[in-house]
């Protein structure tokens, strides 16, 4: 199935008919979060620029009692702790930290992407304390009797992947539009967007391993589209 407008790409054992162009009423609850008795856990995962916080917020409209947790605002959080900003200092040099003490995300990126040792001992700082803060997120978001958790991972598959999931999607996009994104949205030139995704894992790789992939190369009403499958889809 080609729903996304790139290659031939197929959500995974499909139990239902999947058609892009059926309606779902307004006020709809699926029946999947009606009747489970308990919460599943999707990943949402892909490379920079590919639209997984636009997919995230659509499934949230869609059903408003998911829970989202994103483990690039755990970052920001922990980046901002000076426990945090101390520990980035050893590893990489005081010139990494601004004269408050917090942590120059600008010079952090430059000097992180420009070696992959770099990148290595930041992700072993920062993976562990990420994934501790994901697990207590998921267990508060089921004490509360939340039925669809969302944990957004960027670099799932370049990680540990140690966060058991129902389903991993994969938001995919081709290298030119992940770069244009980048150039327009986050005011990188060309260079610095073709390091970022020279350091992730390649796209055709992330396509053998995802239990799901979206192809964000459409509109907001293909991508809306998408997210209406999956959330219809009776096995998560």
């Amino acid at each position: 199935m080609n729903v996304g407008g790139g290659p031939p790409i197929h959500f995974q054992k499909p139990q239902c008919a999947l058609d892009v162009n059926f309606q779902v009423e307004p006020g709809c609850r699926f029946a999947l979060f009606a009747s489970s008795d308990r919460m599943k856990t999707w990943i949402v995962t892909g490379g920079a620029a590919t639209g997984k916080s636009a997919f995230c917020k659509v499934v949230l409209e869609l059903e408003p009692t998911a829970r989202l947790a994103s483990s690039d605002e755990m970052v920001h959080e922990l980046l901002a702790e000076p426990q945090t900003a101390q520990a980035v200092a050893r590893l990489f040099g005081a010139d990494v930290l601004e004269a408050s003490g917090e942590v120059n995300r600008s010079v952090l990126r430059s000097r992180v992407f420009a070696s992959e040792a770099a990148r290595k001992d930041l992700e072993a700082l920062l993976h562990p304390l990420v994934y501790a803060l994901l697990e207590k997120a998921r267990s508060s978001a089921a004490t509360e009797g939340v039925q669809l958790f969302i944990a957004e991972i960027p670099l799932f598959y370049e990680g540990s992947r140690n966060f058991p999931a129902d389903r991993v999607i994969l938001v995919a996009a081709d290298d030119a539009s992940q770069i244009r994104r980048m150039m327009e949205t986050r005011g990188l030139d060309a260079s610095t967007a073709q390091s970022i995704l020279a350091a992730q894992l390649p796209l055709a790789r992330k396509l053998e391993l995802a239990t799901t992939v979206v192809w964000n190369e459409g509109s907001l009403e293909l991508l809306h589209s998408q997210a209406q499958l999956l959330l219809q889809s009776t096995d998560q």
